[in-house]
C-alpha cells in the first residue's frame, strides 16, 4: 500500500471514498490491511469478544489481533472485514501463495485489488516468505457514511522476518520491517455489499514520523 507522511490526503481520500459509497447502487512497505475470515459476516453479525486473539497465518507466522470493545454491530462488522484482510494477506505471503482467501474481504473493481495482488506477488516472485508475528491493535471506525465506512489500525511488523520459502531468515532484513517504520497507522476504506459483506476498496498508511503514526508506539 502506498504510504503517506501527510494527514490530509489520507484523511481526504478516505472520505472521497466513504461519499462514493454512500450512493446505494453504487514497494513491499505495502501492507496488507483481515476478522479471523477473510470476508467479514453481515452487520448484524456478533463480534467478536474484546481481548487478544491469536490467529495462525501459517506454519511459524501467527498474527495477534487485539479486538475493541465495540457494541454497534455494523461497526464492529467494518473492524472485523478490516482484520480479516490483513490477516488473510499474510496467510497469502506464508503460504507461499497457496492461499488466495484475501482475494474474498477485496472489491475485485477497487485499487485496493489490484495493490494486494502486487504486494502478494512480490514475495513469490522472489520466492520469498514470512515468519514470526504481526500484530494488530487500536482497531476502531471513525466514520460510516451510507454503504461506505473508513477502518483504522495500528500495525506492528518488528516481530515478523522475511525468510527463504522453507522459512529460513533472509540475513538482510529491509527497513520496513525495522523501528521506526515497522509500526504505523494503517486506514482503509470499504464499502458494504449488496450480499452483505464489507469488503476493502482503499488503502492508505501514515509512517512514521506522522502524528496519528506516532498515536501507534507503546
Amino acid at each position: 500500500m502506498p504510504g503517506t507522511s501527510s494527514r490530509a490526503p489520507l484523511l481526504t481520500a478516505c472520505l472521497l471514498l466513504l461519499s462514493a459509497c454512500a450512493v446505494p447502487d453504487a514497494d513491499r512497505g505495502f501492507t496488507p490491511g483481515g476478522g479471523v475470515e477473510p470476508a467479514a459476516a453481515a452487520s448484524g453479525t456478533p463480534g467478536p469478544q474484546p481481548g487478544t486473539e491469536t490467529v495462525t497465518a501459517a506454519p511459524g507466522l501467527t498474527i495477534e489481533i487485539e479486538w475493541p470493545l465495540e457494541p454497534d454491530p455494523k461497526r464492529s462488522a467494518v473492524i472485523k472485514a478490516f482484520a480479516g484482510d490483513f490477516t488473510a494477506q499474510w496467510r497469502a505471503v506464508g503460504t507461499s501463495g497457496g492461499d488466495r482467501s484475501y482475494a474474498k474481504g477485496i472489491d475485485a473493481e477497487s485499487s485496493a485489488y489490484m495493490e494486494a495482488v502486487t504486494w502478494v506477488q512480490g514475495f513469490l516472485k522472489d520466492r520469498q516468505s514470512a515468519r514470526g508475528v504481526a500484530r494488530l491493535y487500536a482497531l476502531r471506525v471513525p466514520s460510516v457514511m451510507g454503504r461506505g465506512a473508513e477502518a483504522d489500525g495500528c500495525v506492528d511488523l518488528t516481530g515478523v522476518r522475511l525468510t527463504d520459502q522453507e522459512g529460513t531468515p533472509l540475513a538482510r532484513q529491509p527497513a520496513w520491517l525495522k523501528p521506526p517504520k515497522a509500526v504505523f497507522l494503517q486506514t482503509a476504506g470499504l464499502g458494504h455489499g449488496d450480499d452483505g459483506v464489507w469488503r476493502i476498496r482503499l488503502y492508505r498508511h501514515a509512517d512514521y514520523p506522522d502524528e496519528r503514526a506516532k498515536e501507534c508506539l507503546r
